[in-house]
């Protein structure tokens, strides 16, 4: 049996922003949680925002979430009126037991999946998220990691080696899985290379403040340096996290 994944896709919903149906289609193997939201200036108290705009955010929302049925997905709404966007998702996340957070580039048909993997954390989730997502025959999974130099390749080797047995486990064919371990000084720009190529990038977080581990330099930078979008897997809270 799959697991059920659940993925936070924040939605500036009185903005306009589209979220394509290529990408919904995606998502709705797993969970989506909507979190439509609408950043009011500080000045602005919450309910009057609400008294004013909810109405037609409220449009807005049931057409996506009309949208998302269509598919087959699960969808789960919140609607929020904040002061800053990035707190909110930030909470929301934890609250609705995200695995993933997605930050939304246009999309094009998704076909090929980037996944680079940079170290041996939250690998199990990283599978779970992929796996969840990726049950079509004809969706290639691309599995890289930029090692800091060619002496580390054999490291790089036995990690992917490891998530893609993982993929296997949960049901993804191994026909559909590649490896890539490059050596590369700068393995940031590797990844955005990498990328070209894909339409559709999963990343595990790699900061350990919650603002930085949701949308820190490293996904922040492929997002705004790639034209697909990116999903970011969240790491297992530690206890300095919930302080």
């Amino acid at each position: 049996m799959r697991d059920d994944v659940r993925v936070l896709v924040p939605v500036e919903i009185l903005k306009g922003e589209v979220i394509s149906e290529q990408l919904l289609r995606f998502l709705s193997r797993g969970t989506i949680v909507v979190l439509a939201y609408h950043e009011i200036p500080e000045q602005t108290a919450p309910e009057q925002a609400r008294e004013q705009f909810e109405s037609k955010a409220q449009e807005e929302l049931a057409d996506l979430v009309e949208t998302i049925e269509l598919f087959g997905g699960t969808v789960e709404t919140r609607l929020v009126f904040t002061h800053d966007a990035e707190q909110t998702i930030e909470r929301v996340t934890i609250e609705s037991d995200c695995d993933a957070v997605l930050r939304s580039n246009p999309t094009p048909p998704i076909e090929r999946l980037l996944v680079p993997v940079k170290e041996q954390i939250n690998l199990e989730t990283i599978a779970k998220v992929v796996a969840a997502l990726s049950q079509q025959p004809s969706l290639d999974i691309t599995l890289f990691h930029a090692a800091s130099d060619e002496s580390k390749g054999a490291d790089g080797e036995e990690l992917l080696g490891a998530i893609s047995d993982e993929l296997v486990v949960r049901g993804v064919r191994r026909d559909n899985i590649s490896r890539v371990v490059t050596a590369a000084e700068a393995p940031l720009r590797a990844i955005i290379d990498a990328a070209e190529d894909h339409d559709i990038i999963v990343i595990g977080e790699a900061k350990p403040t919650l603002r930085e581990r949701l949308f820190g330099e490293t996904s922040k930078r492929i997002a705004d340096q790639t034209v697909g979008p990116v999903l970011v897997v969240r790491r297992p809270l530690e206890p300095d996290d919930e302080e």
